[in-house]
């Protein structure tokens, strides 16, 4: 029988069945490198949120495949430097003990980003976990629903979306013929809800493809083994947001963390923590789920 979610052994009552249900999660938790000899590749990885879930699957013990397209691009940022160790973003990932190759590829280019996964495959033989997170927005103030312009609408399209669809397009073949795999998308909370005016209208648009495009994604690779799903950020306190969005405008800064249930601004591992989740063994009966780590926003920006 079936009670509060747990299942009732014969002879033992609710409260020993509890305890050894959560005693099998501490094991489960206490397995330090659960992805040990597994391959990684995280896309737009060089700073950010991206090098934040290559550390993570990095201590999970994977080897890492970062693509950026631009490797350097942390030195543009304070914040973003401070992160690495002795500056160095290969140094940074192989601190865990793992494996590291990394590429420049331009994300939105179809045929360079099927390279990059036949070279990582190449190299190590296998590919167990994508995380397809190169993408980015553009100027909201200008991006409202009938205000679009026909080129920013591309180029919106082309970092988000195609991005998405060209990495997942790429390392499906692999995880297919291992019939495993987990595949992770980033859309964004403005792909499930809209902001307050309309504002951010492609980027929101292209964040909602992701999103379905996901669902998708997981029906076709679902009978070969292989997990689709995604994550939609919030508004996330990262360096370059500190940087460029915090200093620049705290009354907008305070708006957003009002927007919050939980009245804060988003820290990296609370996205980082659900890839971890949704790359793990623990995820393996998730598929085809869009994941809000938003702290709960319940109304739109005005």
């Amino acid at each position: 029988m079936l009670h509060r979610g747990l299942t009732a052994v014969p002879g033992r009552n609710c409260s020993q069945n509890r305890h050894l249900h959560s005693s099998r999660h501490i094991r489960i938790g206490k397995t330090l490198k659960p992805l040990e000899g597994k391959v990684a590749v995280v896309t737009g990885a060089a700073r950010g949120l991206g090098l934040d879930y290559a550390k993570r699957l990095a201590q999970m013990g994977a080897n890492i495949a970062i693509s950026d397209i631009n490797l350097d691009s942390a030195s543009q940022y304070e914040a973003e430097m401070s992160q690495l160790v002795d500056g160095s973003l290969e140094k940074t990932l192989s601190q865990y003990g793992t494996e590291v190759f990394m590429k420049e590829v331009d994300a939105t280019d179809e045929e360079a980003t099927k390279a990059f996964a036949d070279d990582v495959y190449a190299k190590w033989g296998r590919i167990d976990v994508a995380v397809c997170n190169a993408g980015g927005g553009g100027d909201f103030s200008a991006s409202q629903p009938t205000q679009i312009v026909d080129e920013s609408m591309k180029a919106t399209f082309a970092r988000n979306f195609y991005s998405t669809v060209y990495t997942a397009a790429a390392v499906a073949p692999y995880m297919k013929k291992q019939q495993a795999g987990k595949i992770i998308t980033i859309s964004s909370f403005t792909g499930v809800m809209a902001l307050g005016e309309g504002h951010g209208a492609d980027y929101a648009v292209a964040k909602g493809a992701v999103a379905h495009y996901t669902r998708c994604l997981a029906q076709e690779l679902g009978p070969h083994g292989v997990n689709a799903n995604a994550i939609a950020p919030g508004f996330i306190a990262t360096g370059q947001f500190k940087e460029r969005l915090g200093a620049a405008d705290p009354e907008r800064l305070r708006q957003w963390t009002q927007m919050s249930a939980l009245r804060r601004l988003g820290r990296p591992e609370d996205c980082t923590n659900v890839v971890e989740f949704l790359a793990s063994p623990l995820s393996d009966f998730v598929s085809g789920q869009v994941i809000c780590v938003d702290g709960g926003i319940l109304r739109s920006a005005s």
